[in-house]
């Protein structure tokens, strides 16, 4: 990822966005921390809300225990995207002997990828239901010039998560229901970040040989590759309460689930001459094997759903993260190599939506939202794989309904990102320091048929 100071045109968002739903699904989403939110077309028109709203079978994953509502299975697929622009604007990075960093003075670097979700509800007599969610959780599509002055720092930063979410809903009586239900998430990372072997010859031989042999900081770079993936599992659980005819509330939980992944580290390294090749053969430069766990945080959900009259709803939702989970991320290699730590120290977030519904005739339907959410980092703590800062969405769309208990929602959204600085130094990789300015674009696409 890459960026310059001044915001770029949503208009190359647009173009990112059209370009990775054309590529095709199973992508991953750069989102809150790294938060997917644009599941549901509905949810998009409506801040990224819903924990309180019963209308669609997106509830399998929002509110599980809503679904008890529904005399009928419902079913509903949403296709959508979310692209990232991210500019980048160099202010006197270092390498990691003191010099100034080489590459350009501003980058741009954009992450966009495509979503499939697809959400069934299903009642089990008139008191119970079951629901299941095919989703993206979390997801992170970052990709920096291969050139830019970070590149020691990372270059490449991928997530792709795929989780499927079953869960049984009840109802308790007295306009209460509840639901609990399971979620097993499948996922892949990739990490791909250069290798200055200049500096490593400094730190091993010292100038004084390296120089003379031509082996110089930001000189001689090489790659290095990290491929993992795997599994984990967690559960949910989630309440509602239709207080009176025209207000309901409802409350969702996600556990932690630690993604346990496992894959393999590949350096593509520079032809050193002679006694230095030594340099890329020792166990923190070879291939090898590696393994980690990846800590995805609980979520809890608190929302209401207010009618106002027949033609017009509210919505509000209070979202909590529990970010704090991730403090770091630590990568043991199987081929001797030390471990190495990847320090985060994420704190929590909270997020606050509005969103309103108007019915204007028997088929069209309006929606819109905002939401405000703060930062999983803080400016002491942000670095270049995740550069997050706090952000405003402001979404709408429409509802159509068609014919045979059919309809179709369509919804674009916007986040705009505080801007934000880096000021990150790591041991052989440099200090980065610079400016952020970061902004996504997301849309979704959803048919809901009952």
């Amino acid at each position: 990822m890459a960026t310059s100071a001044t915001p770029r045109p949503n208009g190359r968002a647009f173009r990112i966005l059209v370009g990775a739903l054309a590529a095709g699904l199973g992508g991953a989403a750069f989102g809150s921390g790294f938060t997917v939110q644009s599941q549901s077309a509905a949810a998009i028109a409506n801040g990224h809300g819903g924990v309180a709203r019963a209308d669609d079978a997106s509830v399998a994953l929002l509110n599980p225990a809503l679904a008890t509502r529904f005399d009928a299975p419902q079913t509903s697929v949403a296709l959508g995207g979310i692209a990232l622009t991210a500019d980048f604007d160099n202010r006197q990075s270092l390498s990691a002997v003191g010099t100034p960093a080489s590459g350009p003075a501003n980058s741009s670097a954009d992450g966009a990828a495509p979503l499939l979700s697809v959400f069934h509800t299903r009642p089990l007599g008139e008191r119970s239901a079951f629901t299941v969610a095919l989703y993206t959780p979390f997801g992170l599509s970052t990709d920096y010039d291969p050139e830019w002055v970070g590149r020691y720092q990372v270059q490449t930063a991928q997530l792709k998560t795929l989780a499927v979410s079953p869960a049984l809903a009840f109802e308790l009586g007295e306009g209460w229901s509840a639901s609990v239900g399971a979620t097993a998430v499948r996922g892949q990372t990739k990490l791909i970040s250069a290798v200055d072997f200049g500096t490593v010859c400094f730190a091993a031989i010292g100038p004084a040989a390296c120089v003379p042999a031509g082996i110089l900081p930001q000189g001689n770079d090489g790659t290095a590759r990290i491929d993992a993936e795997g599994n984990g599992f967690g559960w949910t659980a989630s309440i509602a309460w239709q207080a009176s005819e025209h207000l309901r509330f409802g409350a969702h939980l996600r556990s932690k689930i630690d993604l346990d992944v496992d894959g393999t580290t590949s350096f593509r390294n520079p032809v050193l001459p002679g006694p230095f090749a030594a340099l890329t053969q020792s166990p923190a430069t070879s291939n090898g094997g590696v393994a980690s766990t990846l800590v995805l945080p609980e979520i809890a959900s608190l929302g209401l759903a207010y009618d106002v009259g027949d033609n017009t709803q509210l919505i509000a939702d209070v979202i909590w993260t529990r970010w704090s989970r991730l403090q770091d991320i630590r990568l043991r290699y199987t081929n001797g190599a030390a471990d190495s730590v990847i320090p985060f120290a994420w704190q929590n977030t909270r997020k606050f939506g509005l969103g309103l519904n108007h019915r204007t005739s028997a088929r069209w339907q309006w929606k819109g939202g905002v939401e405000w959410e703060s930062s999983a980092v803080s400016d002491a703590n942000r670095n270049a794989i995740v550069p997050d800062s706090d952000r405003v969405f402001v979404g709408g769309g429409f509802r159509y309904a068609l014919a045979d208990r059919r309809s179709l929602d369509v919804a674009l959204g916007a986040i705009r990102f505080a801007r934000s600085t880096i000021d990150r130094t790591i041991v052989g990789a440099g200090r980065l320091r610079g400016d952020y300015a970061l902004d996504s674009l997301h849309l979704g696409v959803q048919y809901n048929w009952h």
